[in-house]
């Protein structure tokens, strides 16, 4: 297993401490972190980033971003992301596909704890079938490029991937469909994290590694199981990479620097 982090993690780095981002791209190299988790539309935009990165050692070992197939046809953004992708280096992409209404989130809510309600639900939902729709074209075009599409656990009550029968639905139902393991965000459904790994294992391309307390945190220092988990990724044999998470850390800096270190020391 490899460590990367959010290039999110560095900009707040950036303003929190005054250093340029080279120089913090440097003592992430030198944490033992191999690549960045980076947005699809932020790298469009600053395109100096892959020199940045190449300076400092390191890969892009996934390119995200945030989808509104609910609403409308979202393939010209999709062809850009696998694109993107591909120019980066990058061998999988994470989407975002959509989200439901506030109150179609609690009609959801009450069916995904039950596999039998939540396909039905689902299946008489024309924005999650919108949102099928559009995640087996970039499925289908990702593999043209050799690019894997994942999908997340996303920690939003709003998202019908939020749950682990939300997220085994789509994952039966499109076929080439990847999974993105967060360790931190079943707790938005009340799930339990290690009851979900064994759900949904058998489709893990990526790992986001997210710890939780009362506020943003370092891997290691909540209440997440993570030695655990890890311990489980290895007797499966994964390989790929552990992305270290904590938006809006007060402390972006030592917090990559102690998650790296946790994480280093269980893999």
């Amino acid at each position: 297993m490899k460590l990367s982090v959010f290039y999110d993690h560095i900009l707040q780095a950036k303003k929190q401490t005054g250093k340029p981002a080279p120089l913090l791209l440097t003592e992430v190299r030198t944490a033992g972190i191999e690549a960045v988790e980076i947005n699809m539309s932020y790298l469009c935009e600053h395109e100096k980033v892959y020199g940045m990165l190449k300076d400092a050692g390191l890969r892009v070992s996934c390119v995200y971003e945030f989808y509104e197939m609910e609403k409308k046809d979202e393939t010209e953004r999709a062809r850009l992301h696998i694109e993107t992708a591909r120019k980066a280096g990058a061998e999988r992409i994470l989407v975002v596909p959509g989200f439901v209404s506030g109150e179609e989130s609690v009609e959801m809510a009450a069916c995904l704890p039950y596999p039998d309600r939540t396909k039905a639900y689902f299946e008489n939902n024309d924005k999650i079938l919108r949102m099928e729709e559009g995640l087996c074209a970039m499925v289908e075009r990702g593999a043209r490029e050799n690019i894997a599409v994942t999908v997340e656990d996303f920690d939003d009550v709003c998202s019908p991937l939020s749950g682990m029968n939300g997220l085994r639905w789509f994952l039966d139902r499109i076929p080439g469909l990847g999974y993105t393991f967060d360790t931190g965000n079943f707790i938005i459904q009340k799930e339990d994290e290690r009851k979900a790994f064994e759900l949904l294992k058998d489709r893990i391309l990526h790992v986001h590694c997210k710890d939780r307390g009362s506020k943003p945190l370092a891997v290691g220092t909540g209440t997440i199981p993570i030695p655990g988990i890890i311990e489980r990724l290895k007797q499966i044999h994964y390989e790929g990479y552990l992305a270290i998470e904590h938006f809006d850390a007060e402390d972006q800096e030592n917090c990559i620097k102690n998650s790296a270190g946790f994480l280093k020391n269980l893999i």
